[in-house]
């Protein structure tokens, strides 16, 4: 029975998904547009996209469109979508996963995806040529491989941890230091592996263990070091990206979220202005990309472009660090509380590089789409308060207490780090929607599980 209604939750999620993006694709443009110029230059046999000297990409992403489009041709788009679309589901199913192995308990699958049923506007980004679907999908890849390391920890699974780590690593540079959040986990578990009495569960130890991190580390070194050469040969410079610079900029001169900060008077600020004055107006001197592009044209070099961004940010940020600080934090209580008022734009006109397209007018969908509660920061305010009640419910069952403490402080590092480097907006809370479906999913079946214990009977005198 229970495989029976996990069939039907993945069957309803995957046509709702299938739904949402025959609604069309989104036009090739902008960030998308770059992508695929990017996948253009790898398909000529530029593997490392030297000629697209840009310092704040990463090449996963190109990688995969070079490969669907060297196979499908003028149907890449639709197959693309496809596979991202796919990626989603398969997220929300190893959400579904991940929520039964911390609790043991089988139904927690089937809860998942029953709390995962409602999700829409993140299938819109699927219909994109964005990095969201491969991401989400790597991290849950990745986080199930942790799962599978603290089953039984051996060497290959270490390496399977570092080698998916990796991966989501070289598709979007925010996880970089997401291991930090391990380094309580594993010794926690391996006490409780201790504690298990007529268990014969591996024990690697303190020196096992700092070998088998070494292992993750070195598979994560030898699948990013291609990457980092190849920035030294562009930039003469060893580092995976420089974006923090454009980063900083929105978050400390930008108004509303950001903190409207000024220029201070500094040999840095000074070079900027001059540069500005240069070639462009100084009128929208807040907006990243066009004081990015205005210093590219400058003929700044792009990974200096950052730097000087960075530091003249940094110095406005030193000299006002409260503003900045409360700011900062607004942003990350509002990480979760951003409504969905912006949705990528799709089947609408633009360019589609040739490729084949479609568009398929679906009222349901279209009504659920427009409607859609994630627009509200009331319910989004209701939903984070039911994350983290679902949180403490499982950090007060002790079978699943570590993975709880685990699972929250992921969950608090995206908040966290998006909050201080970026403003609020949907599309950077969609990462952490599986995972919170997880959560849920796993409260849930704890809760229900405990109700259907029967009460022990105490005998009288």
């Amino acid at each position: 029975m229970r495989k029976l209604l996990v069939l039907i939750l993945l069957a309803l999620i995957a046509a709702k998904a299938a739904a949402v993006v025959a609604l069309g694709p989104v036009p090739i443009e902008r960030d998308a547009a770059q992508y695929w110029k990017m996948s253009t230059y790898v398909m000529g046999g530029d593997w490392l996209i030297f000629a697209e000297p840009v310092a704040y990409r990463v090449p996963v992403y190109p990688w995969f469109l070079a490969i669907v489009r060297a196979l499908a041709g003028p149907y890449s788009l639709p197959v693309i979508v496809g596979l991202q679309t796919g990626m989603m589901v398969m997220s929300l199913l190893l959400a579904g996963f991940i929520a039964t192995r911390i609790t043991r308990l089988p139904s927690a699958l089937v809860w998942t995806l029953l709390v995962a049923l409602p999700i829409t506007s993140a299938f819109s980004f699927s219909a994109a040529l964005l990095t969201e679907s491969l991401f989400i999908f790597l991290l849950m890849l990745h986080l199930c491989t942790v799962l599978h390391y603290d089953d039984r920890p051996t060497g290959w699974r270490a390496t399977l941890l570092g080698l998916t780590f990796g991966l989501t690593l070289l598709t979007r540079p925010i996880i970089l230091l997401l291991w930090v959040v391990y380094i309580p986990l594993f010794p926690w578990l391996q006490r409780r592996r201790r504690n298990r009495v007529g268990k014969n569960v591996p024990q690697p130890g303190l020196i096992g263990g700092l070998g088998h991190a070494a292992l993750a580390a070195v598979t994560v070194c030898a699948l990013v070091a291609p990457w980092v050469l190849r920035n030294k040969a562009v930039f003469d410079e060893y580092f995976l990206t420089e974006f923090v610079g454009r980063n900083l900029w929105v978050v400390t001169f930008q108004d509303g979220s950001g903190a409207g900060l000024e220029f201070e008077t500094t040999e840095a600020s000074e070079e900027l202005e001059r540069r500005l004055n240069a070639v462009a107006s100084t009128d929208d001197w807040r907006l990243t990309w066009t004081v990015s592009n205005a210093l590219v044209q400058s003929g700044l070099r792009d990974d200096n472009v950052d730097r000087l961004m960075r530091r003249v940010a940094m110095e406005s940020i030193d000299t006002n660090r409260e503003i900045f600080g409360k700011k900062a934090a607004r942003r990350i209580i509002n990480f979760w509380r951003a409504a969905a008022t912006e949705l990528p734009p799709q089947g609408s006109k633009g360019s589609y590089r040739r490729q084949f397209i479609w568009k398929y007018d679906i009222p349901v969908i279209e009504k659920i789409i427009d409607y859609r509660l994630s627009q509200s920061v009331w319910l989004n305010t209701v939903v984070t308060g039911l994350i983290v009640a679902a949180g403490l419910i499982l950090l007060f069952n002790s079978p699943s207490r570590p993975y709880a403490f685990w699972i929250l402080l992921v969950l608090a590092y995206f908040s966290v780090v998006t909050g201080i480097f970026e403003i609020p907006a949907y599309r950077y809370r969609i990462v952490v929607e599986p995972i919170a479906a997880g959560l849920a999913g796993a409260a849930i079946a704890v809760l229900i599980s405990r109700r259907r214990k029967p009460a022990t009977v105490v005998p009288s005198n």
